[in-house]
């Protein structure tokens, strides 16, 4: 194994990696690299039929004749591509003893508003094998079925997290669905770190054109590091794993914590590229000042800094969380898009 950023990171700290969205290469470079887990979501398909049309244009063929249901049909593909990441992690996982080489699949973003429909995909996505974890998002529907799934021992992922707040509801009620049943399986939970930099930009270029795009791009690692001192302090059993990176930042910012982090492979490409000096754990900070000129500034990032500002029922309508549920929306309707298309064509 080469000497790297990562490989350094994973030898030199607590911190880890996972890579997010791979394709299939990007699955060997990111294991090479250190990797411990892959996380894939909503988007998956959608961003592979960009970038590996190879793979996944059988898939849909296959697909469009298995269902008439377009949105049935978008499912099978996922699960499929998913069944992949998770044989290759799997090895990681024996090896390990259970502790690594597990493998998220989240349902559709057009039925995660129904706490059935999100059990239902889940129970769907854990079938693929033992390392397979279902994701849910930390919604009032997404936290109703993370509850089902803990109470059935399962390891499990809660995402779209923007907010002290989610993560907060998410922990208590863990603590409370594991008191009951004497076991506490894996528990990963994911404060998005980049996404949150994403919306308040656009926030910005809405309202206040002038704000500093310098300061927003370190939103998300704010979050991030609170939720950590959050954790920390109030003795939550979960395992931070910070998703959505947009740039070297959002890995650097958190470089030494003791959290994961679930990384596109164009990112750690780009840090690779920089091949920046590890930070010393504790050396890498953020001004207290540029914390007050968000909070100030935005009251999305106030309130997702702020325990008891958000009630479950503003979960699923929070700024953040909408303007990543877009993008997984998006990238699923442009794969039934391509499996409507497929029917058409075997149909005429």
């Amino acid at each position: 194994m080469t000497d790297t950023f990562f490989t350094r990171l994973k030898a030199e700290t607590p911190t880890r990696i996972w890579v997010n969205n791979p394709t299939r290469a990007e699955v060997e470079l990111a294991l090479q690299h250190g990797a411990i887990g892959c996380t894939t979501n909503p988007s998956f398909s959608g961003s592979l039929l960009h970038r590996d049309p190879d793979k996944v244009r059988p898939l849909i063929a296959v697909c469009a004749r298995l269902s008439a249901n377009d949105e049935t049909a978008a499912e099978q593909v996922q699960l499929r591509l998913v069944a992949e990441v998770v044989d290759r992690f799997r090895p990681a996982y024996e090896a390990s003893g259970g502790s690594e080489g597990f493998v998220s699949i989240q349902g559709s973003p057009e039925t995660d508003d129904d706490s059935g429909s999100i059990l239902a995909a889940a129970r769907a996505g854990r079938a693929l094998g033992p390392n397979a974890t279902p994701k849910l998002p930390a919604t009032g529907p997404g936290l109703a079925a993370f509850e089902a799934i803990v109470a059935e021992g399962w390891p499990t992922i809660v995402t779209e997290v923007f907010s002290l707040d989610q993560l907060v509801e998410t922990n208590e009620r863990y603590l409370r669905v594991t008191a009951r049943s004497g076991v506490r399986p894996p528990f990963f939970i994911s404060p998005i770190t980049g996404i949150f930099g994403d919306h308040l930009r656009a926030v910005a270029g809405e309202r206040r054109p002038e704000a500093d795009q310098e300061w927003i791009q370190l939103a998300g690692v704010a979050l991030s590091r609170a939720c950590h001192k959050l954790v920390d302090e109030r003795g939550y059993p979960a395992t931070l794993l910070c998703g959505g990176a947009r740039g070297p930042v959002d890995v650097i910012g958190l470089v030494g914590l003791p959290v994961h982090l679930t990384v596109n492979w164009t990112t750690v490409s780009e840090i690779l590229d920089q091949a920046p000096v590890l930070p010393k754990p504790g050396t890498w900070t953020i001004d207290p000042a540029t914390i007050a000129q968000l909070r100030l500034t935005f009251g999305d990032f106030d309130r997702a800094m702020r325990v008891g500002s958000l009630r479950i029922g503003d979960f699923e309508d929070f700024g953040p969380v909408r303007h990543f549920r877009s993008n997984f929306q998006a990238a699923w309707r442009l794969v039934r898009a391509a499996i409507a298309a497929e029917r058409s064509v075997v149909t005429t």
